[in-house]
């Protein structure tokens, strides 16, 4: 169970390089990943932290992460002005990332190739319709997402397919 929305504030999921950080997150913008994209840390309030090898689990009222710090993130709430949303062409795609696989679509112009413009963009490329694949101690662990956010320089792997 994660922390209560209020006015402002979104739950948040992340996935770091060892541990999935769960918290709230202030929502200064209409959309989580223009405000990924426009600050260097993120400040999660609530937080909880649990370690992905022994399970341990650490609390902690507020932290600032580095974005470095984080593979992949989503939020609940809102999902930011349908005004800003474009008609797009998508394309199926793998990455490896930190301790995870992710398969899901990216998005791009419709005239364009999805897969390329992903280097063209900001640090936090959307993905939707997304399958988180990852240990968790001794078990296979799995998490469909519709709206995943993936750090682009951290990825390891990124193909079509």
């Amino acid at each position: 169970m994660g922390p209560v929305e209020t006015p402002g504030m979104v739950e948040l999921h992340a996935y770091g390089a060892d541990c999935l950080v769960f918290g709230a997150v202030g929502l200064e913008d209409a959309r989580l990943s223009d405000q990924l994209n426009r600050t260097n840390e993120l400040r999660i309030l609530d937080v909880r932290i649990e370690d992905l090898v022994d399970g341990h689990v650490i609390e902690m009222p507020e932290l600032v992460v580095a974005h470095e710090e984080l593979c992949a993130v989503w939020a609940a709430g809102p999902r930011g002005d349908i005004a800003r949303r474009l008609t797009t062409r998508t394309a199926r795609v793998e990455i490896e990332i930190g301790p995870y696989r992710i398969e899901g679509r990216v998005h791009g112009p419709p005239g364009g190739n999805p897969f390329a413009s992903v280097l063209r963009r900001s640090t936090w490329v959307p993905l939707t319709d997304s399958v988180v694949t990852y240990r968790r101690g001794e078990e296979d662990a799995w998490e469909r997402i519709a709206t995943l956010l993936v750090n682009r320089h951290l990825m390891r792997l990124f193909r079509e397919f």
